[in-house]
């Protein structure tokens, strides 16, 4: 199974973000730059991100984007909710009237507790947790020096 693209970038987006003082905004520019994140792509992320209180965003020459609540109180699976609904495995949990078996499949119910197991343990997973585990692994990586 994938996690998607929008998880992966917002997750990142959130990590980076919360290593920021929260005082100031950080462009989206720094944001694609320092994340390796597509620009355009980030911006209906970020929007994304907005909507559901996780970041605050401002327009102008001092813009950018902030946390929206402290990196404690958000969980990776807000995440998943805020941009992309659905770590279903496979298309028929979100799906079922795509697919002529649904109604009489058993696999069906198995990765719909899949789905659900998995969100559960995103929901005890804090972008704090994530921050700090960052710090300590770059932190960690010694300093390359050119000979």
């Amino acid at each position: 199974m994938l996690v998607p693209m929008k998880v992966d970038y917002g997750v990142r987006t959130l990590v980076y973000l919360a290593q920021k003082d929260n005082a100031t905004f950080t462009s989206t520019s720094d944001i694609a730059r320092a994340q390796h994140i597509p620009e355009p792509y980030l911006l209906r992320i970020c929007s994304e991100l907005q909507k559901s209180g996780l970041i605050e965003s401002r327009r102008g020459p001092q813009g950018g984007h902030k946390l929206g609540k402290a990196a404690e109180s958000i969980s990776v699976s807000d995440v998943v909710n805020s941009v992309d609904y659905s770590l279903a495995p496979i298309d028929c949990v979100e799906e079922p009237d795509g697919c002529r078996l649904s109604g009489a499949c058993s696999q069906r119910e198995l990765w719909s507790d899949v789905e659900a197991m998995l969100l559960e343990h995103l929901s005890k997973v804090k972008i704090s947790e994530l921050k700090n585990q960052q710090i300590q692994m770059v932190s960690a990586v010694p300093v390359q020096t050119n000979f």
